[in-house]
């Protein structure tokens, strides 16, 4: 896979409102928990991918084709980025409620994820990441509205593959924010406060609208898409996301 990251992104920036004093409130819990082995990250920097759009440059063709189809049909599929805003200023330009909390310890819901309880999900230590996990509102009854998985879905005829779609029956409709790392192994120190945090938020929870003015495309050679290479609205220049994206790892 291309070391260069190029993603469709909500929230990346500067923040406000709900989702500022979201954000600051979280990271100040896991803080007062485990101190200097917490690397938040900063509020600008904190996303929420929506799609990945990393790219391999076919050096035959001179076009750059879609990472996860590569990897996991083995085809070379060229992405059609305007196909891309299309699709996103076609699902965002009505803003999508999302909620992140709400969900007790043991109460019966209508849904899950990955397997899990919303309430295991909303927030949770993966390998060493801090990470909160929110819903589309229309999602939260258990009925067939999906509008995240169908996005990324719908990404398909772009010649993108969503990367937890590898196969057929895949569903994601989940939004992730990370927080940021902690420092080492996580273990035991980090348990109590996963528990706070997600106690607060069934108590607390935040609903945050993503409208196409909160949606970015952001290219970076990091994960934690610090420092940015290019940042833009929707749509955004091809000339240079194919000039940054042929900067990424070459396909012989």
């Amino acid at each position: 896979m291309a070391a260069r990251l190029v993603s469709a992104v909500g929230f990346y920036g500067p923040k406000r409102g709900p989702l500022r004093d979201l954000l600051t409130g979280v990271q100040a819990m896991i803080t007062s928990h485990i101190g200097d082995s917490f690397l938040p990250y900063t509020l600008d920097q904190v996303h929420a991918t929506l799609i990945s759009l990393d790219g391999v440059r076919d050096t035959e063709t001179g076009t750059v084709v879609n990472g996860y189809y590569l990897e996991h049909t083995g085809t070379r599929r060229e992405m059609d980025l305007r196909q891309v805003a299309d699709i996103l200023t076609g699902r965002f330009q009505d803003p999508l409620r999302v909620r992140i909390g709400g969900f007790g310890r043991r109460q019966q819901v209508p849904f899950s994820s990955l397997g899990q309880h919303p309430y295991e999900r909303t927030f949770s230590v993966r390998g060493n990441a801090f990470v909160l996990i929110g819903w589309p509102v229309v999602s939260l009854s258990g009925g067939l509205e999906l509008p995240l998985d169908e996005l990324r879905r719908d990404m398909n005829a772009a010649n993108v593959l969503h990367k937890y779609h590898p196969c057929e029956g895949d569903v994601d409709n989940d939004l992730h924010l990370v927080l940021g790392h902690y420092a080492g192994a996580p273990d035991i120190e980090s348990q109590g406060v996963v528990g706070a945090v997600r106690d607060q938020l069934a108590a607390d929870p935040v609903e945050l609208d993503i409208g196409l003015g909160e949606v970015k495309i952001v290219a970076s050679d990091s994960t934690t898409l610090a420092p940015p290479l290019y940042v833009s609205g929707i749509p955004a220049d091809e000339t240079i996301l194919r000039e940054l994206m042929s900067g990424s790892a070459d396909l012989p």
